[in-house]
């Protein structure tokens, strides 16, 4: 999926790599990306009362989504994002900004409903505390893991072009409270790289299952709508291009550009390929029911949740969109824009393709949804 022989050239004087949010659906897939395509050692940084109960939460992540790793160059570094200094001691912070070579910054709170105020202290606070590390005593080059959220307010039209560059100084009216905590995250990065650090702001789309394996993250918007259709062979009657990237591919490409080159800094959008309409995963999801019906958003919901009362499996999705019954968030502008990957091109060297048919890479997610 990528260039595994430029991986390892460029990784040749990256030996200390600390990386944050390794428990999540992408941080596993990264920890798992890092260590198959480079001789590094990687410091995962997570909370937890021990070393012992973070480390069996990583493996419980890794083992859930079918990756095996390298363990003897893991080592779980215990802090939290919230605190100073990461609530590190003195001695091991200053130890820790001597001997790393690269930080990426995957940790996020992506509760795409809670308010700001709710999501600043881990967003927003969490990275001015990592920029802070990357900015001491030596300059540690930061790979800082945004999302095209931050396109998510009202200025943005439909069908308009965005590209990698620096978000605009004023300030914009926010959909959501995720929107405005990923938004002013990078102003924070682009104000570090400004003054001259090397930091590199990846801008990721919705992050859909591996095409390799086809393991999907069990908390998505996306999939846990899938598996209320696939559970009631009824779906919601949507309008809307998702712009995507399976989780795998979207691992290897990081590791690829965060292995670049300080002089790459910048901003790069992780969009290689066209998106697809609401359609295509209907059509995906047909295959495993029986004459899947369509609904308006609103009728579809107040569907689930009647048949919840029966089916228990509804509840996590009913739950989340309880805040949203008519799906408005698939109604957003950040689903008719258009992404420039130019930088990220150069990058690379050259555009990425999708390794295998989409239909077929539908058809294996939902299969895998429909597992959930």
């Amino acid at each position: 999926m990528i260039n595994a022989k430029h991986l390892t050239v460029a990784s040749s004087g990256v030996r200390n790599i600390l990386l944050t949010g390794g428990s999540g659906f992408v941080g596993v897939h990264l920890l798992a990306s890092i260590l198959n395509h480079t001789d590094s050692r990687v410091l995962c940084l997570m909370l937890g009362g021990s070393t012992s109960e973070a480390s069996q939460r990583l493996a419980s992540g890794l083992e859930r989504h079918q990756l095996v790793i390298d363990w003897s160059r893991v080592e779980i570094l215990l802090g939290d994002l919230s605190k100073p200094r990461l609530g590190l001691e003195d001695s091991h912070y200053r130890e820790l900004q001597q001997s790393l070579d690269l930080i990426i910054h995957a940790a996020a709170d992506v509760s795409l409903f809670s308010k700001y105020e709710q999501l600043k202290e881990v967003n927003v606070d969490g990275v001015g505390q990592m920029l802070e590390m990357a900015n001491g005593t030596r300059r540690i080059p930061f790979t800082h893991i945004s999302s095209y959220s931050v396109f998510n307010e009202v200025s943005y039209r439909q069908e308009q072009v965005v590209f990698e560059e620096p978000l605009p100084v004023r300030e914009p009216v926010f959909r959501n409270g995720y929107a405005e905590s990923k938004w002013r995250a990078e102003r924070i990065c682009n104000e570090a790289n400004a003054s001259g650090a090397p930091v590199k702001i990846l801008r990721l789309p919705y992050i859909l299952g591996a095409a390799s394996s086809g393991t999907c993250n069990p908390q998505g918007y996306i999939e846990l709508i899938s598996k209320a259709m696939l559970l009631v062979s009824v779906a919601p009657d949507l309008d809307f291009n998702l712009t995507s990237l399976p989780v795998d591919i979207c691992a290897d490409l990081v590791v690829q550009v965060a292995l670049g080159t300080p002089a790459q800094s910048g901003i790069f959008h992780l969009t290689p390929f066209a998106p697809f309409h609401w359609s295509a995963i209907c059509e995906a999801a047909s295959n495993y029911v029986h004459e899947l019906e369509l609904l308006p958003a609103l009728e579809w919901y107040q569907h689930i949740k009647k048949c919840a009362l029966t089916h228990r499996e509804l509840f996590p999705v009913v739950a989340l969109l309880a805040k949203d019954p008519a799906l408005t968030q698939f109604q957003s502008n950040i689903h008719r824009l258009r992404f420039d990957i130019s930088k990220l091109t150069d990058c690379l060297g050259e555009s990425p393709a999708f390794p295998e048919n989409r239909s077929a890479y539908l058809r294996r997610y939902i299969q895998c949804v429909g597992k959930i």
